[in-house]
């Protein structure tokens, strides 16, 4: 497991008040912008400290030295580690879930464009992007402005693997963000584990907003889909551990590790039949 390193290169970098008049404009920042950059720093290295050394070992001082900020600054933006911890994980989420919609809204207008290639009046891919989600936001999507009806039962396999495959390739290509959102939020605190439940249900919900548009979910299909979160998490926690060498005692290491590849195809396969059974 490598060390965590400084991710901000200087206090200066992080927008540090030191040498800087209160409530003046120093390095071209007013006191508002350099305390929100600090707090970005410190974000970013606590995704750094508790991606690499694990939450139980990190330690404000560490973080700070990573972020290159003084323990003051800490203190700032966050009450306790466990406070930073929330802010990294759901930071995470927000990456992982952007890339999730995103690679929906991609494969739905691509699907749009390739329907009306050849139609005198087929639309621009700026129009196909606001008829299929609603917006052209360069932030992105909102699922919500997706297809009121939902995605068409002809397309759900594609989709299914465009927004899963987006889903793990953000976590496979940064190991510290797997193992923070896999691993190091679950049963830190009582509290901590209240914004994980909160995030497994923003998760179920996205995939009924997919699944059904504006049309209300019953009970079983709400049921259905946070089994859905559950079974694909789980999936993930065991290929994450398998691929590590120390393993924390409170996970059993699985036998083999399967390859995202296989992981995706069986997801898939779970999310068409759930579809088919119980989503529609």
């Amino acid at each position: 497991m490598r060390g965590s390193r400084r991710v901000s290169g200087t206090a200066e970098a992080a927008g540090s008040d030191d040498g800087a008049a209160p409530g003046r404009r120093y390095g071209g920042a007013d006191p508002t912008e350099r305390r929100d950059r600090r707090r970005a720093a410190l974000i970013a290295a606590g995704l750094d400290v508790f991606g690499t050394e694990g939450y139980a070992k990190a330690s404000v001082k560490s973080v700070c030295e990573s972020a290159g900020l003084t323990q003051r600054y800490f203190y700032e933006s966050f009450s306790d580690r466990a406070d930073l911890l929330v802010a990294v994980y759901d930071d995470c989420v927000a990456f992982v879930r952007s890339a999730t919609v995103g690679a929906v809204a991609q494969f739905l207008d691509h699907r749009l464009a390739t329907t009306s290639a050849g139609d005198a009046t087929a639309e621009t891919p700026e129009n196909a992007t606001r008829s299929q989600t609603g917006s052209t936001d360069p932030d992105g999507p909102n699922p919500h402005e997706f297809d009121p009806e939902g995605i068409a039962p002809e397309h759900v396999p594609d989709a299914a693997r465009a927004a899963l495959g987006a889903f793990m390739s953000s976590l496979s290509e940064d190991p510290r963000r797997a193992r923070v959102m896999l691993v190091e939020v679950v049963g830190v605190t009582p509290e901590i584990e209240q914004v994980r439940m909160r995030a497994i249900h923003g998760w179920a919900e996205l995939i009924l907003t997919l699944a059904r548009g504006s049309r209300p979910p019953s009970h079983r299909q709400r049921l259905a889909s946070v089994g859905l979160v559950g079974a694909v998490t789980q999936l993930l926690v065991d290929w994450y551990v398998a691929g590590e060498e120390n393993v924390d005692p409170a996970h059993q290491q699985p036998t083999q590790r399967e390859t995202l590849p296989e992981i995706l195809d069986v997801c898939v396969e779970l999310f068409v039949a759930a579809y088919e059974r119980l989503l529609t």
